[in-house]
Order: C-alpha cells, then structure tokens, then sequence
C-alpha cells in the first residue's frame, strides 16, 4: 500500500521561494539526515538525493522518494534492469566520484546534501552551466563559488557547513551523515576553518581517466546514432 502524503517536494518549494531562510534551510536539512542516516545504518547509499525526491510533509515531517539508483557501501551499480543508470545520478548534485565512476558509500549522499543546501541558502544551483556535461566536469575539476559570494546574509558557519560537505576529495567531507547532522542543528558551535578561502575554480576538462561515465555515455549515444544511420541506409538500399 502507498502512503498518501500531504504537501510538497523540496524542490516546489524552492521554486515559490528562493533562497529559504537560513534557520529554515538547516531546519530542513536536518530532518532530511535523520532519514538519511537510518538508510546508512542499513547500508543503503541513495546516490540520487535532490529537491525533487525530498518530500515535505504539511505535518513537518519528511520522505525520501525514488531509490532507483540506490545501492550498499562500495558498489559501482552502472546497470539497472540490463540498461546503463541515466549519469549515475542528478547532474546538478552528483558527487565527484560518481562522475568519475568510482565507489560510493554514505560520504557520496553527503555530497549530495551539500549541493542541495547550498541551493537553498543561496536560490542557485552549485555548478550551473546549460551544457550538463561542462557541470559534471566542473565539480570533477573544481569548486562551487562561495555561497556567501551569492547571498551575504548567509552566516559563515552556514557557509562552512556547505563547503565542509561538499570537498571534492570525499575523505575530507563529513565521515558520517551523524556529523553533518550535528553541526546543522547546532550552526553556532561550528568552527569556521576558512575552506572559502581555498576553492579553486572549476577548470574544462573531459579525458577518460577524469570522467569516464561522461565520456562512455557519449561513446554509447554515438554507437546507437550509427547503428541508427547504418539502419536508415541500410533500408533505403533494399527497397530499391
């Protein structure tokens, strides 16, 4: 039996107001962990977390949807059902390692919490580009504009909090959902180790050895076009 919810996703939300206000960002986030952690203790790693699969209930309460492309600590899981997994994942809240094709454990949904707080306390999206590929790239190759660049009533802590998440090296995020949690219901306890002063912009570079999900894709897409194309011809010579 399916659960009947009321209210909305996260991302609806975001489209009526953007940016939320800061206590309410961390608020949200924070029951977003609580689910998210009992996921991890079980060792399940969403690897497809965004506004659109966060529902928020009108009772304050919250729902994780769409585990599709969820798999345990450790595992690739390129396939589902015998098909290539479309990217893996959200573009815009992918981890790095998920572009790059990588194993995946809780540290990749901390990522992902990361790009999504950050959309929420400053209304843009962390690595915005029209081309998805140059996005993907981008978060492979580099970091996010500090948060406080877009919205300066963001609150250092906040900010730290953002960036802490979303490294591009996984080890230097957040161990454990539990962690993240704690700083988002206690901002003034965090202690700001000025990781803005350390992002480094994104550089344009798409080689096999740093995103190879993109550049199989590609590959694929252009197989099939062929096979199209060789179709096509091969149908037309037969009818004359």
């Amino acid at each position: 039996m399916t659960e009947y919810l009321r209210g909305c996703t996260l991302s609806h939300l975001l489209a009526l107001r953007r940016p939320l206000p800061e206590k309410d960002a961390l608020g949200i986030l924070s029951l977003v962990c609580e689910a998210v952690q009992y996921m991890h203790e079980h060792g399940v790693v969403h690897r497809d977390l965004k506004p659109g699969n966060i529902m928020v209930c009108s009772d304050r309460t919250i729902r994780i949807m769409d585990f599709g492309i969820a798999s345990t600590f450790g595992s690739r899981k390129i396939t589902i059902n015998g098909r290539l997994a479309p990217f893996l994942g959200t573009p815009e809240y992918m981890a790095p390692e998920q572009v790059k094709n990588e194993r995946t454990d809780e540290r990749t949904d901390i990522y992902s919490l990361g790009a999504m707080l950050y959309e929420m306390l400053t209304g843009a999206l962390p690595f915005p580009h029209e081309n998805c590929w140059v996005s993907m790239s981008n978060r492979v190759t580099g970091d996010p504009v500090a948060p406080r660049k877009l919205n300066s009533e963001i609150s250092a802590p906040a900010e730290e909090i953002v960036l802490h998440a979303m490294q591009r090296d996984p080890s230097n995020r957040y161990a454990t959902i539990k962690e993240l949690k704690a700083e988002l219901d206690a901002p003034e306890k965090v202690f700001v180790s000025g990781y803005r002063n350390r992002l480094q912009a994104p550089r344009w570079r798409m080689g096999f050895r740093e995103t190879p999900v993109l550049v199989g894709t590609l590959l694929a897409l252009g197989f099939i076009a062929f096979q199209v194309l060789a179709f096509l011809i091969l149908s037309r010579v037969l009818k004359r």
